[in-house]
This record gives C-alpha cells, sequence and structure tokens, in this order.
C-alpha cells in the first residue's frame, strides 16, 4: 500500500507531526468519523517502519470493517476523507506556524464581529507579533500593510461613525497603510524580477515585466534603499543585467551582511545563491581574485545552512566548498571542512565525496602518492566523479615524473571520453586538448625555449582547456 495518496502523503510527516495528526483526527471538533481513526491506525505503522507492506484493500477493510462485505466505493471515498483531513491538518499547521497571519486575522475576525471591548488589546496582540519578528522581507510588509489596513477599517466602524473621536488626523493613518502597501507591492514584483531575470540566464523565455523603469524611479527613493527587500532585490537585479558589475556585486554583500537576519530560510538560500552565482561567474571568466569571494560566500550560506537539504549537505555543494578553500590556499580549513561536515553528507555521496575531497586537498599539498591512494577509494558512480577523479590522477601521474604510467593512463584516459556518450562535444573536448597538451608537455625538452614559449602562447589562446592554470605553471617551471 506504499503506492496509495495516503501513504505517501503521510510519508512527509515527521514521526512528532505524525503523532501530531493522531491527535488532530481524535479531537471531535477536526473529525467524527471513528472509521478514519482506525484507518489512520493502519497506515501509521507502516510509515514509520514498524509494520511490512503485506497490506491489501480486503484486509484494511477488515480491520476497519469488521465483518462487513467489501465496498470498493466506500474504501476509496473513506481514503479520500482521510487525505481531506490530512490536508486540513498541514494548512493548520502552516497557520499555527505563522504569527503574522494569526494575529492579522483575529484582528480581522475582532472587527467583522464588531467586538469593541477588543479591539484595544487584540491591535496591540497585532502589533507586538509584527514587531518582535525578525522578519522583514516582504512577507514582513504585506502583514504590515494587512495589519494597518484592518485597524484603519476597524477605526472607521467603531469611531468615526459614531463621531466619537477627538484626533482623527492622527489616527486615521491612511498615509502610513498605503506606505506598506506601496513597500510590499515594489518588494514582491523586485522579487519576480530578479526570479525572471535568473530564468533568462538558462532558458529562452521572451517574458518581461511591465513598468521596471517606473518601479526604478520609485526605488530611487533614499528611504526605500533602507528596507531590506527592495534594497537587496534590487541589487541582486543590477548583477544580473551587469554580470561584470563588481560594484553591485561588494554592494549586495555589504546588504547580506546587514539584512540577511530579516528573511525567512527560503529567500536566505536564493540570496546565497545570487552572491555565489556572480563569484562563479567571475572565476569562470578568469578573475581568480573572485576565488576568495566565492568561498566567503559559501562560509556565509554554511553557518545559514543554505546548502543543506532537508539535513544533507548537496554534495555539489560540499565539493564546491573544498575546491574553492584549496584555490583561496586554506588547506587546513579545507580538511577541517571535510571532518566536520562528512556526516551530513547522505551515504551515497559520502562514499565518493569524502576520498575524492581529501585526494584534492593532498594534491594541493603536493602529496601525490597519498593522491593516488586516496582516489582508489572513490566510487566512480558518476561521469562528474570519474572525470575529475582521472584529471587529477594525471597530474599527478606528472608530478611524480611517472611517465610510463602517465602515457598508459593518458591512452585509458582518451579511450573513456570517445566511448562516454552522456558527455557533451565541448566537454569532451576540453578534456582532449588537457591530454594533448600533456603529451606535448612530457615530449618537448626543456632546452627548447623556443619551443616552450610557443606552446605556452598556445595554450593561452586556445578556449576550452582543462587544468589550464596548472598547464601554464608546468611551463614556466621548464622555462625557467
Amino acid at each position: 500500500m506504499t503506492d496509495s495518496k495516503v501513504y505517501i502523503a503521510l510519508e512527509h510527516l515527521s514521526v512528532y507531526e505524525l503523532n501530531s495528526f493522531r491527535k488532530y483526527l481524535s479531537s471531535p471538533y477536526f473529525n467524527m468519523n471513528e472509521n478514519l481513526i482506525a484507518l489512520y491506525e493502519i497506515y501509521e505503522p507502516l510509515v514509520k517502519g514498524k509494520l511490512n507492506d503485506s497490506l491489501t484493500k480486503e484486509l484494511i477493510w477488515e480491520v476497519v470493517f469488521p465483518g462487513k462485505k467489501y465496498n470498493d466505493t466506500k474504501y476509496r471515498k473513506l481514503h479520500s476523507e482521510l487525505l481531506k483531513i490530512f490536508e486540513d491538518f498541514i494548512a493548520q499547521k502552516a497557520y499555527d506556524n505563522n504569527k503574522f497571519l494569526r494575529a492579522n486575522l483575529t484582528l480581522q475576525a475582532v472587527r467583522t464581529r464588531k467586538i469593541e471591548k477588543l479591539f484595544k488589546s487584540v491591535s496591540a496582540s497585532s502589533d507586538r507579533a509584527l514587531e518582535h519578528s525578525y522578519n522583514r522581507s516582504s512577507e514582513y510588509l504585506y502583514a504590515k500593510y494587512f495589519n494597518e489596513n484592518e485597524k484603519l477599517q476597524l477605526y472607521s466602524d467603531f469611531q468615526i461613525a459614531r463621531k466619537r473621536s477627538k484626533n482623527i488626523e492622527s489616527d486615521l493613518k491612511i498615509s502610513e497603510t498605503v506606505k506598506y502597501l506601496d513597500q510590499f507591492y515594489i518588494a514582491e514584483k523586485l522579487k519576480h524580477y530578479v526570479k525572471l531575470l535568473g530564468w533568462k540566464k538558462i532558458l529562452t523565455i521572451e517574458q518581461d515585466i511591465d513598468y521596471i523603469d517606473l518601479l526604478n524611479k520609485m526605488i530611487e527613493d533614499e528611504a526605500m534603499q533602507n528596507i531590506p527587500p527592495i534594497a537587496i532585490y534590487n541589487t541582486i537585479s543590477k548583477t544580473l543585467l551587469n554580470q561584470d558589475d563588481e560594484e553591485s556585486y561588494f554592494l549586495l554583500k555589504k546588504q547580506v551582511d546587514e539584512f540577511i537576519d530579516y528573511f525567512p530560510d527560503e529567500e536566505i538560500r536564493n540570496i546565497y545563491d545570487a552572491l555565489l552565482s556572480f563569484c562563479v561567474r567571475m572565476v569562470n571568466k578568469g578573475n581568480l581574485a573572485f576565488q576568495e569571494e566565492t568561498l566567503d560566500a559559501y562560509k556565509g550560506a554554511l553557518e545559514k545552512e543554505t546548502v543543506f537539504d532537508d539535513g544533507h549537505i548537496i554534495a555539489i555543494n560540499f565539493n564546491n566548498i573544498v575546491f574553492f578553500a584549496l584555490r583561496a590556499g586554506e588547506y587546513d580549513w579545507a580538511e577541517q571542512f571535510v571532518e566536520d561536515y562528512k556526516d551530513r553528507l547522505n551515504d551515497t555521496d559520502r562514499t565518493s565525496s569524502v576520498p575524492f575531497s581529501l585526494a584534492r586537498i593532498e594534491f594541493y599539498r603536493n602529496n601525490y602518492g597519498k593522491v593516488i591512494e586516496l582516489l582508489q577509494e572513490v566510487e566512480m558512480n558518476s561521469v562528474v566523479y570519474n572525470l575529475s577523479s582521472k584529471t587529477i590522477l594525471l597530474l599527478s601521474y606528472y608530478e611524480l615524473d611517472e611517465f610510463d604510467a602517465l602515457d598508459s593512463f593518458i591512452n585509458s584516459f582518451r579511450v573513456y571520453l570517445n566511448r562516454e556518450k552522456s558527455i557533451s562535444a565541448r566537454k569532451k573536448g576540453t578534456y582532449k586538448n588537457l591530454l594533448k597538451y600533456v603529451t606535448r608537455l612530457i615530449n618537448i625538452r626543456d632546452s627548447d625555449k623556443e619551443g616552450l614559449r610557443k606552446l605556452k602562447i598556445e595554450i593561452e589562446e586556445t578556449s576550452g582547456v582543462g587544468s589550464k592554470p596548472w598547464l601554464l605553471q608546468k611551463l614556466e617551471e621548464k622555462m625557467n
């Protein structure tokens, strides 16, 4: 029964949430059908892994409706009802976790029910819920607008209609209400604009967002630059529109330091992704000064745990962090990172990422024998690991002067590239160029200064050469 919608839905709950759902089902306020409780009690041990999946429709029916003839329509209807209550439950959880929504809906309920006696206390409670939160994203701006709008309507109902207010000018905060509406609108539109610009970098999308020029004029107001989501998303848009705009990048970095804690987790992840994308793009263009910037961005993302997914560090992030730490010269930090975070990798990734990353560290420390030893532990379960491991092995053989082994390895590497159909033609060309130039590097004499000089120029002018900095470094060593 693990393919049923009920099982799949319940599987997304933690053990704590499963227990909460049981209580929710048992509450007469939410559910008065005891058959649904019986049905859930069949699925709960199955989801928790305490029961093998040997259940059939007939067995479930017999437990819920003992002695009654199986009715498929009723069986399906019961499952549909349990799913409906499940949906209500997760909606309730979302409501419970959203302080802004709870406070403002309470305020709205007081207004619509005209409970004037509760106006002041509920209004004050709503204000506290908003101001005590660290969240200053567009979600907060909308909550402020909703809050002020409800108070404005509530005041209108209770005070102006009866002409009892002596301070109408100070109490009628229409301009304050509209201010938050404007801020929310600008912040949300900028966020969607950034999303669209990001997608346009990787997909062919003809869509545009209207009135962006007008929006930019509104943002010129200095007061707008102090609104965290407006400031940050405006700067991110500039880094996307001008991919060499280092000034905007460093402004974004400053804004992240100042404002990042004002955002919910999902937006923090997106903001760090924007920082990292700019840094990696600059490194790929040859601006090696951004290697340290990339590591700094990864350290921030690591602190905020945006490099994790369901508690596990994503393998590509793990490998990239080690790579940029090494490029920044922080070998000890890289080794400590592997030790501290290896257990946060899932089991499949750990068997490859850990020995591969340690091999990389030893390569940078010039311990080439150790590199070869560690690479033997890497499970080549992906083309990425295969190509990266083969590249490090290639360079290690060269550094160890193992030219017989190197010559044989170059041939086997070339065969692998020709046979592996999943590697793009462009990427194959990059690795084939590496093999070609390593072969020429081996065969050229140190005394042939003119040949070395011409080879250096050729490598520099050829695009798509793997490990180009290493090749140029080895040429410099031969020339000197």
